[in-house]
């Protein structure tokens, strides 16, 4: 008899209110829980500040290049080497070409791109405050386009007439795991002109679909066609890039009118297998 007041009392009392919280608001409060701490772990700004000296330009220097590495690499994985060809083949004497190393906040998946945002926002400060500068070109792959998006952000608070092109090389699109389609959707938006270079048959979000305010190069069918290239479809448009530079090829290193009318933002050029 105990037994089934017992049970009574466990099941047939309760409201419908009671069951509602028992079968759906009980059991979401440990999701809610664990989500709110990625939450606070991904977008809570620290460190403050990032140990990381802001480029120094040269005398007599206008045009400043900022070469930016992805997630968890460093400037000996490409940049290093790319800024020394360029040195010796492309510069002209009122250019300079500097690398970022960020490795030490890149590794973290939940933190990567809002410590690379918050560094752009950072260096940015530091050289805003360089009035003989004209020009910035931003070369950035993966998640290191998120510093290029602040860098831009910055530069662009500190003056309208500082002329900023953005260069996206398979940028990485979620924003610490959370807004999944922010890159896509914002990369190249604060800058004079901008252009993305991907490779569709990446697996990182976000690096395989054209990016909105940019003009988007699909480079894909053309690693398909180079034999000699025996790296990953996401380092490819690393590859691509410096390669069409060096070779005077890529229309976008220094483009006129006539490359900015044949290539306008939000439009995207596939390169097809021949």
């Amino acid at each position: 008899m105990a037994k089934w007041k017992f049970l009574n009392n466990i099941f047939y009392k309760r409201t419908v209110q009671s069951w509602l919280m028992i079968l759906f608001v009980w059991p979401a409060i440990p999701f809610l829980v664990v989500t709110l701490c990625f939450f606070i772990f991904s977008y809570f700004p620290w460190p403050v500040t990032f140990d990381i000296d802001p480029p120094i330009l040269g005398e007599n220097k206008e045009e400043l290049i900022i070469l930016i590495h992805g997630k968890g690499d460093n400037p000996e994985s490409w940049p290093n080497g790319f800024a020394k060809e360029l040195e010796e083949t492309i510069l002209t004497d009122t250019q300079q070409v500097v690398t970022v190393d960020w490795n030490p906040y890149s590794t973290n998946i939940f933190r990567t791109a809002n410590n690379a945002r918050r560094i752009g926002h950072q260096l940015g400060d530091a050289l805003a405050e360089n009035k003989q500068l004209k020009k910035v070109h931003l070369i950035a792959h993966s998640a290191g386009s998120f510093m290029a998006y602040g860098f831009c952000e910055t530069l662009k608070q500190y003056s309208t007439d500082l002329f900023v092109h953005t260069t996206y090389l398979d940028p990485l699109g979620p924003y610490s795991g959370f807004q999944w389609h922010y890159g896509t959707q914002n990369f190249g938006s604060c800058a004079d002109i901008s252009d993305a270079y991907i490779d569709i048959h990446d697996n990182v979000p976000g690096s395989n679909v054209p990016v909105e305010h940019t003009h988007t190069f699909d480079v894909s069918a053309l690693r398909i066609l180079n034999k000699k290239y025996q790296g990953t479809a996401h380092m490819w448009p690393v590859q691509y890039y410096r390669d069409a530079v060096l070779s005077g090829q890529l229309p976008f290193w220094e483009p006129g009118e006539e490359v900015l009318g044949r290539y306008p933002r939000q439009h995207q050029t596939v390169f097809e297998e021949r």
